[in-house]
């Protein structure tokens, strides 16, 4: 990929794009180009990777590969528009069949482009996302400026607008284990972790529940009100937004 023509290479940043790609080699071009051009990039490797990069800070744009090893791109897709619903949204894909295409944007991409990409329709296609995304949410939103962030060793939950939550040790690592998971947290797996013997047995069953139900009830306290745990029915639990965690 050829750098784009960007008349001195644009002095001010354009926004933010993060980019998920395990080709090293093409996310380095697509990154050279962006930079070029104005952009704020960051790349990520893999899934896991990525979901620590956005809790970190939101992109305005995310770029996803849509055949990544382990979790997918149709899955980081449909975890980025529940988390964060005015968020520009590109997979990239070598190949791309009708229904793969479709089950994109069911889950909410904005635009396919196929690799490699003309460095102009890839300049056309973000500033289209980067004006759509400024009017939808504006670029001093208090949400997308600070991150929620879990202080794991003093219990305690920080809002992007800076409200505090105190936890248990219970509800916080109840919300660590959610972060941490790939994509949703088993049953089985948030059981395991406080200890229970499974999900079959009805007290470990009563009790996560029972968990789960009284951190809703501390979240929907906080000004933001966009933290909510979310039921997957028949699987398990997953965070409506990302979460930094910080061990001190």
């Amino acid at each position: 990929m050829q750098p784009v023509d960007t008349d001195s290479a644009a002095t001010a940043k354009r926004g933010s794009i993060l980019i998920v790609e395990d080709n090293l080699r093409v996310s380095e071009e697509i990154a050279l180009v962006l930079k070029q051009a104005g952009w704020d990039v960051r790349c990520t490797q893999d899934a896991k990777e990525f979901r620590l990069a956005v809790a970190e800070r939101e992109p305005t744009i995310a770029m996803l590969d849509l055949n990544l090893p382990g979790e997918d791109g149709i899955s980081l897709c449909g975890w980025l528009r529940s988390t964060a619903p005015n968020m520009g949204i590109v997979l990239l894909t070598a190949r791309v069949t009708g229904g793969q295409r479709t089950e994109g944007y069911v889950a909410g991409a904005d635009v396919y482009l196929t690799k490699p990409t003309r460095p102009q329709e890839l300049m056309a296609v973000l500033s289209n996302l980067s004006r759509r995304t400024s009017c939808s949410t504006g670029t001093d939103s208090p949400q997308n400026a600070e991150p929620w962030t879990l202080h794991s060793k003093s219990l305690r939950l920080l809002s992007p607008l800076r409200d505090i939550l105190s936890l248990t040790r219970s509800e916080c690592s109840l919300l660590e284990h959610l972060s941490n998971a790939a994509a949703v947290c088993s049953y089985e797996e948030l059981i395991d972790a406080m200890g229970g013997t499974g999900y079959r047995d009805k007290a470990d069953k009563a009790n996560l529940e029972v968990q789960v139900s009284r951190l809703r009830t501390k979240l929907r306290k906080l000004r933001d009100g966009g933290m909510e745990i979310r039921t997957v029915h028949g699987t398990g639990y997953e965070l409506t937004r990302p979460l930094r965690i910080q061990a001190i």
